[in-house]
C-alpha cells in the first residue's frame, strides 16, 4: 500500500521563494532517509523550473507574486517516486514546447537560453504542462534512482 507523503506550500516569486521550495523538498526527502545521490535530479529540476518562473514569468512582481507547489513522495514504491507540481499565474508558457537547443553551435553564436529546460527534460521521467484557469501548471516526476555515469 502506498504511503504518499504530500506537502503543499506557497512561495513568493523571489530568490527567497526558490530557496524555501528547495528547503521543503530537501526536508521531505530527508524525512524518509533518501540520500542526495538519488534526490539531486529533483532538486536541480525544481531549482531550474522555479527560477524560470520567477525570472521570466513573474519578473518584476517580487513579493506580490507567488508560486503554489505540491511536493509528493511515495517512499514505499520501488524505487521511491517523487513528484513536484508548480502552479503560477504568469503569462502562458509551455516549457515542453520549447525546441531543444543546438549545442553544436559555438558559444559566440549560440542563442542564450534553453539549456535549463533541456536539462530538466533529461533528468525527469515524466513532464506534463497545462494551462488551466489562467495558470501554468508543470508536473515533474522522477523515480529516485542514482544516475549511472
Amino acid at each position: 500500500m502506498s504511503r504518499l507523503d504530500t506537502r503543499r506550500l506557497s512561495v513568493p516569486g523571489t530568490d527567497d521563494g526558490i530557496r524555501a521550495a528547495l528547503d521543503a523538498l530537501e526536508a521531505l526527502t530527508s524525512a524518509h532517509g533518501l540520500s542526495r545521490a538519488v534526490t539531486w535530479p529533483m532538486e536541480v529540476s525544481l531549482d531550474e523550473a522555479l527560477a524560470n518562473v520567477v525570472r521570466h514569468g513573474l519578473e518584476g512582481r517580487g513579493e506580490t507574486a507567488s508560486v503554489e507547489l505540491e511536493l509528493r513522495l511515495d517512499p514505499s514504491a520501488e524505487p521511491a517516486v517523487c513528484e513536484v507540481v508548480l502552479v503560477d499565474d504568469g503569462p502562458e508558457f509551455d516549457p515542453l514546447a520549447v525546441s531543444e537547443p543546438d549545442t553544436s553551435l559555438g558559444l559566440a553564436v549560440r542563442p542564450i537560453g534553453g539549456l535549463g529546460i533541456a536539462l530538466v527534460r533529461k533528468l525527469m521521467d515524466e513532464l506534463e504542462y497545462e494551462r488551466r484557469d489562467g495558470r501554468n501548471r508543470l508536473r515533474m516526476m522522477r523515480r529516485l534512482v542514482a544516475i549511472e555515469t
